[in-house]
């Protein structure tokens, strides 16, 4: 796609100054709006993003970015482009005129356009393979270049590379060391030397869709068999296995360091892990955090539900 010509620039800026919030034209942000939206409610978030809206709470309040028209209480058979036409029919961009509104690439598309290795994955597999179930938390994160552009400011007495993180999808969060995944937004910290990026992602977050593709299940099943986290045991207590076979040669001070990690909530870094997700059983997030999943970090299944636990 060429560039624009300066006339077509300034009915573009003409038009979006126009618009009710023009920083929410853009599809794959209006979705981030949605991380706290109830995975039981009637109407989908994506469905409500192609309608035009971004969420803005209490409970299920929307608003569209084009005109500012806000919708609540949806009910089973809603369908947001027809709620949108009906209660604001004056709307542009619900009438079709072109407001500037960015649409999201299709996941195939994505992918097609980032990492080399990314590319060369998809090729060799079949479409059933690269079905992939969500768009990346970060979708401005796809590339390599732009993560790798968010280290500026890396600690420099940490002894990981920038450019291994980004190659492992990675992006620094700005905060101390800890650095998330652009697709399933997981976070790690507390790096030693010698810890390879892929291997953590691979051990915290065996489910995101781009290390598996970019590593393969193979490498992803042989990390967790070294690494074994906290788990809910089938007779349902729950199992403490911090150290494998590869950490039973650690100092005492790195066994610390990697229980203390197990404890950890993914989501905030901060807080200690304290609700298990049903149903797939993964012991995870602290009860704040866990209120505003839809999604389990580790495996990307739907939680139906959860459980509050207690460490004595």
């Amino acid at each position: 796609m060429g560039d624009a010509t300066p006339s077509e620039e300034t009915e573009l800026g003409a038009a979006c100054c126009q618009l009710f919030e023009c920083s929410m034209r853009n599809e794959a942000k209006r979705l981030r709006t949605f991380r706290q939206w109830l995975g039981t409610s009637p109407v989908s978030a994506r469905d409500l993003v192609k309608a035009g809206f971004f969420f803005v709470g209490p409970r299920d309040q929307v608003q569209c970015f084009c005109c500012g028209g806000v919708l609540m209480d949806w009910r089973p058979g809603d369908c947001p482009i027809v709620e949108h036409l009906k209660f604001f029919p004056s709307c542009r961009f619900i009438c079709g005129e072109d407001v500037g509104n960015q649409e999201m690439l299709p996941l195939q598309e994505i992918f097609d356009t980032v990492d080399g290795q990314f590319l060369s994955l998809l090729q060799g597999i079949g479409s059933e393979e690269t079905a992939l179930p969500n768009e990346p938390e970060h979708p401005e994160m796809l590339t390599e270049e732009v993560r790798l552009s968010t280290f500026r400011n890396w600690p420099q007495y940490t002894d990981i590379h920038p450019e291994q993180l980004a190659r492992a999808g990675f992006f620094y969060s700005g905060q101390g060391d800890v650095v998330r995944c652009f697709y399933c937004g997981g976070g790690v910290r507390s790096w030693s030397f010698g810890d390879d990026p892929w291997r953590e992602h691979a051990k915290w977050y065996p489910g995101c869709d781009f290390l598996l593709l970019s590593k393969g299940r193979e490498f992803v099943s042989s990390v967790q068999e070294s690494f074994s986290s906290t788990l809910l045991s089938p007779f349902g207590g729950f199992l403490f296995s911090f150290f494998g076979k590869d950490e039973s040669r650690m100092s005492t001070e790195e066994q610390l360091r990697r229980l203390q990690e197990e404890k950890m909530c993914k989501v905030c870094m901060d807080r200690d892990v304290s609700v298990v997700f049903v149903p797939c059983g993964h012991l995870v997030a602290c009860g704040e955090c866990a209120l505003n999943l839809r999604l389990c970090p580790i495996c990307r299944a739907v939680i139906r539900g959860s459980v509050k636990t207690f460490m004595s």
